[in-house]
């Protein structure tokens, strides 16, 4: 055999290594989008006494599970009328913002470099939440933590859920005011609720990372060749017209957009993106768009926490209250 030959076969042998290795990430990356990892979070011991497990029946009658939290009473011990809605991303759940170890233990993943680390919680956001008066309803979106259901990548389900809560929390619970604080998924979940005459029924929103198009998704995490593998995968899921919605619908609802400078998993433009498509000259006040450096995919809560915690709620008074 000559050196030439021998050469050949070791590079056919590279490139069909190479495309093995192509087509079992791809593979392996729509089994990831489609089969969330359950993930639950404890209460803390301060907050425990107080929650209740509440249950809703979906469409699909599907049962699905939130965590209710009541806050501070008025002096007359009336119940607060005014709840934020904790809706998560994939593969977290109510009370938590970012499952990040459920992320390293994917095969797809972990072969970036990513990091294992514990949970991001929600924690400090919903003590504070609670102190200033307002309702916790933390939910498990459908197939994760305690709500059952089957997975709906294109998101249809997940919104058709969300609408059933906010349903609960006004007929079941005489909830006046009403905010979204959506993650990732969830926040999605909002933009495009926002482009809804009603907004879904949500009177305000903070929106975490949401992803408003496939495009770049990912990118910092999964390197060249696997991502264009799993391209075909991303553009199959979600709110693929979501750009479009927001760009004819230019909705109105009031909206706070958070995102991290240094998101590998969503980059940040897909925030700026989205926010020169709701802001309106004529209402400046009802959108913002708030990146925070040093920050990766939802990690701003926990690098700036303070500030995290205190636009959160200040945006939210800004708009309760019938005051605008």
């Amino acid at each position: 055999m000559t050196i030439n030959t021998f050469s050949r076969i070791l590079l056919r042998r590279s490139l069909l290594l190479q495309a093995v290795g192509v087509a079992l990430t791809a593979g392996g990356s729509a089994y990831y989008f489609t089969h969330p990892q359950r993930v639950v979070a404890e209460l803390p011991p301060d907050l425990a006494p107080g929650a209740q497990d509440v249950y809703l029946l979906a469409k699909d009658g599907a049962r699905l599970h939130a965590v209710w939290l009541v806050g501070s009473r008025d002096s007359g011990g009336q119940l607060p009328e005014r709840t934020l809605v904790q809706y998560h991303g994939f593969n977290s759940s109510g009370g938590v913002v970012l499952a990040r170890e459920a992320l390293y233990r994917r095969g797809v993943l972990r072969q970036s470099g990513i990091q294992e680390g514990g949970p991001l919680l929600a924690w400090p956001l919903v003590r504070a939440g609670l102190a200033r008066g307002y309702n916790f309803l933390l939910v498990d979106v459908r197939s994760h933590g305690r709500s059952r259901g089957a997975w709906d990548s294109s998101g249809v389900a997940a919104t058709q859920d969300l609408l059933g809560w906010v349903k609960w929390l006004r007929i079941e619970q005489g909830q006046l005011w009403i905010g979204l604080w959506g993650n990732s998924l969830g926040a999605t979940v909002g933009l495009g609720l926002a482009c809804r005459p009603g907004g879904g029924g949500f009177d305000a929103m903070v929106l975490d990372s949401p992803v408003v198009t496939p495009t770049g998704v990912y990118a910092g995490v999964i390197h060249k060749p696997f991502y264009w593998a799993v391209q075909p995968v991303l553009h199959r899921l979600g709110n693929r017209d979501l750009l479009e919605r927001l760009r004819s619908a230019q909705p109105r609802m009031p909206i706070l957009l958070i995102h991290g400078r240094e998101d590998t998993h969503v980059p940040a433009w897909q925030s700026e993106q989205a926010y020169d498509y709701i802001h309106n000259p004529a209402a400046p006040e009802r959108a913002r768009l708030w990146l925070v450096p040093g920050a990766d995919h939802l990690e701003a809560l926990e690098v700036a926490p303070d500030e995290y915690v205190r636009q959160t709620l200040d945006w939210f008074d800004q708009w309760f209250g019938g005051m605008h």
